[in-house]
């Protein structure tokens, strides 16, 4: 990190300096690496800062956040292996080898046109995306059914109310447990983690895209946990969804929301809303939906 010069107040932050630092920390707060309160004190005091030197130390201890600001050593430039080496070519020999490769690639070109006219064989099929399902109907003895097509899937987002639902009324089955610590929801995937109730010094997280993938196991925070049966998509859906202009966050979309347990063991809702321009908002409302606090973009 360069030190500023004595006397010197240093690099005077911008406002996307300070946008891009709020999204940096949005994006920790969603990881777990900070808890909300940290996450509100940090983006205040990036929103307030004068200058770049303020907004480093914000990041300094997070994973996987860093944001470029001015006055940061730039890295070396590489080499790559792929740039061209210069060669001298101006020798015969040099010159033979241009020559013979053109006559090469003239060749191969010519070859290649020609099967492509006079070749029975269809042309290879595109592997399919990573969003589609091919339904292989061929059977044993090789033939394909030429009527069968690919299933794109179409799964709800979390951040509605039918992706709420079925995140929420499959989240039991999943964990093999009525409780949860925290549960989060993005435009096109969810999570959700849990104590191990035969071993209370772990925990369990789960990411959830349509279904609930494998959980992974890691060391307990012993948070506070909710039931999942107390969860209302119905209530929080609506709010989500006007989310952008409750917090005045214009031409917004619902970021994601992040719900974990009250004093009480009832679920709290965290909902945040961002644009284009790096503008944000969030709010927290709780079980029956009345409103806790509230940070709109034009605070």
């Amino acid at each position: 990190m360069p030190a500023d010069n004595p006397g010197n107040p240093g690099i005077r932050a911008t406002d996307a300096n300070r946008a891009d630092v709020s999204s940096a920390l949005d994006k920790a707060l969603d990881e777990g690496q900070i808890d909300r309160f940290e996450h509100l004190e940090r983006v205040r005091t990036a929103t307030r800062a004068r200058h770049v030197s303020e907004l480093r130390p914000l990041l300094a201890d997070l994973q996987g956040v860093s944001v470029d600001l001015p006055g940061d050593p730039s890295p070396k430039r590489r080499k790559s292996a792929a740039e061209p080496t210069h060669h001298d070519d101006s020798s015969p020999t040099a010159r033979r080898a241009v020559i013979f490769g053109l006559l090469t690639v003239v060749a191969v070109g010519a070859l290649g046109l020609s099967t492509l006219f006079n070749s029975d064989d269809p042309e290879p099929a595109s592997p399919p995306s990573a969003i589609e399902q091919v339904d292989d109907s061929s059977g044993s003895d090789g033939s394909d059914d030429s009527d069968s097509d690919a299933v794109v899937l179409d799964n709800p987002s979390p951040l509605t109310l039918e992706g709420l639902e079925a995140m929420f009324s499959s989240a039991s089955e999943a964990s093999g447990t009525e409780f949860a610590t925290r549960m989060t929801a993005h435009p096109e995937h969810g999570g959700m983690e849990w104590v191990d109730p035969e071993h209370p010094s772990r925990s369990w997280s789960s990411s959830f895209r349509g279904g609930w993938d494998a959980p992974d196991d890691r060391t307990s925070s012993r948070d506070e946990s909710f039931r999942i049966a107390d969860l209302d998509a119905a209530m929080i859906a609506p709010i989500i969804a006007g989310a952008p202009e409750t917090l005045h966050v214009p031409n917004g979309e619902p970021s994601h929301m992040i719900i974990e347990a009250d004093e009480e063991g009832m679920p709290v809702y965290s909902v945040f809303a961002r644009n284009d321009v790096h503008q944000s908002g969030h709010m927290t409302v709780n079980h029956a939906g009345d409103v806790l606090s509230m940070y709109p973009a034009d605070r």
